[in-house]
């Protein structure tokens, strides 16, 4: 397996699997590592041999769990701006079937100006004509041999279909361009997939030190994650298999001919409820993700919001909608997970667009149009609270600060503007919070539809922001 693509997901998901698969022997494979950025873990992975310790620290069943086990998977590492011409050489190798890739959703894309050239030695500049590159390598020397399966875990849906056709436009440049088309459509599959495990980051001095000294070694790879883990990949599972018998692992690797469902739980269920609960968390003053849904007043929050509003909404079968939920409240309550709402935050109005809006919308049209979902109404509420500080970098609430780190600010600013003007750190009086609701619930530009047509929710939008800039969160939880 070809990785593009160094830091600690990638460690914690595909090397892990393959390391699995390994030992259970279904599969005797290793991986090469790209570093395709200045910027990465290769010289730190050459100068291990590859090892890494993986520590997987986190609740199971209620109860917690402690592991750590070395992870030979990975075999060797180079640096893309300077060990190009190796990489090629790998591709070129019968053996080589799979290309994974993480490299960030920055990272994911054309350049403005989409240029290409197989012929200097040297590394494209975006990951799309390097893939393209090392493909174009394979083409010209081994058009003949067995499939290669690129699978994406950038965190893009579609992710397989979108970099599919980006290697498609970069490959239109080439010099044989529609030979070497017509051979990517044929020896090359596209898989989208989708991953799922909280990694930590590197643990702190202290921590580290006491992790080394019970290990009885250094290692400057330590890798902390939880112990759930989800990697599914879109494909034929049969041919999948034939090239790449990872699935079935303890790192629960799925192949399956659509993953959508796999997808819809973890946008609906996990990203959902983070994105739900981040502003009322923030403003409570809860700094993690375990103090917000061990707090006595915003866990029952979150397991209301969880159970009865985005569960029944789901398009999945109950139980499985519901076993995932617990899984998810498991996992928020991790004892060693320092995971900050403040980065959870960041881009906060995107997130309620794609994550929230249309679960409100699901959860009334299930209903019948008649009740609005209470929990989700707060939801909306404390984000348009939380974003009224919307001048400089921190924002205010009742004497903290906290960060605004929003692409889409001006969105919610200019209806905080149109209500109130001159005061931008005054308790806003009720009529003025009415207006804001009015008109930020019917702005498509916000929630991707109007939110202010969904029966009852302006309503109960409205109560929420009144409860919160009159009285606080506490006032506000007690009512919805």
């Amino acid at each position: 397996m070809l990785q593009f693509g160094t830091g600690m997901l990638l460690r914690a998901i595909c090397a892990a699997s393959v390391d699995a698969a390994n030992r259970a022997g279904r599969f005797n494979g290793r991986v090469l590592v790209v570093q395709s950025t200045p910027h990465g873990t290769a010289p730190a992975l050459h100068a291990q041999d590859g090892l890494f310790t993986l520590v997987e620290r986190g609740l199971c069943n209620g109860a917690p769990v402690e592991r750590t086990r070395l992870v030979g998977a990975v075999s060797r590492a180079l640096i893309a701006d300077a060990q190009w011409r190796a990489v090629r050489e790998a591709v070129t190798q019968p053996q080589l079937q799979v290309i994974v890739s993480n490299v960030t959703e920055a990272g994911f894309r054309l350049d403005d100006a989409v240029s290409w050239s197989a012929d200097d030695g040297a590394a494209p500049p975006s990951f799309p004509a390097k893939l393209t590159d090392v493909l174009h390598a394979r083409f010209a020397r081994l058009p003949d041999g067995p499939p290669v399966y690129v699978i994406p875990t950038e965190l893009v849906p579609d992710n397989g279909a979108r970099l599919a056709a980006m290697v498609d436009r970069v490959a239109a440049g080439a010099p044989d361009a529609q030979r070497f088309r017509d051979w990517l459509a044929r020896r090359v599959r596209f898989c989208s997939s989708l991953v799922d495990r909280i990694t930590t980051g590197a643990p702190p001095e202290r921590e580290r030190a006491a992790l080394e000294a019970r290990l009885g070694y250094a290692d400057a790879l330590l890798t902390v994650a939880e112990p759930y883990s989800f990697w599914a990949i879109e494909g034929d599972p049969d041919a999948l298999r034939a090239a790449f018998a990872i699935d079935g692992s303890p790192e629960s690797v799925v192949f399956a001919p659509d993953i959508g469902m796999y997808a819809e739980r973890k946008l609906r269920l996990l990203n959902g409820a983070h994105t739900a609960l981040a502003p009322l968390a923030l403003l409570a003053g809860a700094r993690t993700v375990r103090e917000a849904a061990e707090d006595p007043r915003l866990g029952p929050f979150l397991r209301r919001v969880l159970f009865d509003e985005l569960v029944p909404r789901t398009a999945l079968p109950a139980p499985q909608a519901q076993e995932f939920a617990a899984s998810v409240l498991e996992r928020f309550r991790n004892p060693w997970l320092e995971h900050e709402w403040r980065v959870i935050a960041t881009n906060q109005t995107a997130q309620m667009r794609l994550r929230v809006a249309p679960a409100i919308e699901r959860f009334t049209a299930g209903r019948g149009g008649g009740e609005a979902p209470l929990g989700l109404a707060l939801a909306c509420a404390a984000h348009l609270r939380y974003l009224r500080a919307f001048s400089g970098a921190t924002g205010w609430w009742r004497g903290a600060t906290y960060p605004i780190v929003d692409a889409d600010l001006a969105l919610v600013a200019r209806h905080w503007q149109a209500v109130l003007p001159d005061s931008a750190t005054q308790p806003a009086p009720p009529a003025a919070l009415e207006r804001l609701v009015a008109r930020a619930l019917a702005d498509p530009a916000l929630w991707g539809t109007s939110l202010a047509q969904v029966p009852g929710f302006l309503e109960a939008c409205r109560r929420s922001l009144v409860l919160l800039e009159r009285d606080g969160v506490d006032a506000a939880l007690s009512h919805d």
